[in-house]
């Protein structure tokens, strides 16, 4: 009985360790950003999806004007600490046109909505594990601490146009 009772507690001990093993989350502030003119508003927003990290960005672009806004992917970048550290991934690049990312068009009126992760913390599934053969072969790394964002590059009527946005994550431990 008595070995039972310290079995017993022992098991409890464990699980009760296991229970508050601290969770780290990923925090940004602010939420968002955004930057308007009379041409266009542009959104810049971390994503965590199920995850307690960071590791994508929502952008939308919104055409405030007339004439047709191109969004220059090669010449738009990832800041960290408002420096540039590449570029961005998104859907629909591939080997390919990893170096040559095709422009998407803004039609006046409308809004482009994309999910972006920076091309730096590219993680790759191992080749010969099985333990990851249901996730894809590349995924987004988590973003680092510090600050995070993009300098989108937008061309209109030839004109470039220049637009910083970011955000400060953090790392809570709760």
């Amino acid at each position: 009985m008595k070995d039972r009772v310290c079995l017993l507690l022992s098991v409890l001990l464990i699980a009760g360790g296991f229970a508050c093993t601290p969770t780290r989350v990923w925090v940004s502030d602010p939420a968002f950003t955004t930057a308007e003119t009379g041409r266009y508003a542009v959104q810049f927003m971390p994503l965590t999806d199920d995850k307690n990290f960071i590791q994508q960005f929502r952008l939308l672009v919104t055409n405030r004007s007339d004439k047709e806004l191109e969004v220059d992917w090669t010449a738009t970048r990832y800041l960290f600490n408002s420096q540039p550290h590449g570029r961005f991934l998104f859907e629909g690049i591939d080997e390919s046109n990893i170096n040559n990312p095709p422009s998407d068009l803004v039609a006046a009126g409308e809004t482009l909505m994309k999910v972006i992760a920076p091309v730096q913390l590219l993680a790759i599934k191992p080749a010969r594990s099985s333990q990851f053969k249901d996730q894809p072969a590349f995924s987004s790394g988590p973003v680092p601490e510090g600050s995070n964002g993009i300098a989108l590059a937008l061309r209109q009527d030839g004109e470039l146009i220049r637009v910083q946005l970011s955000v400060s994550v953090t790392i809570e431990v709760k």
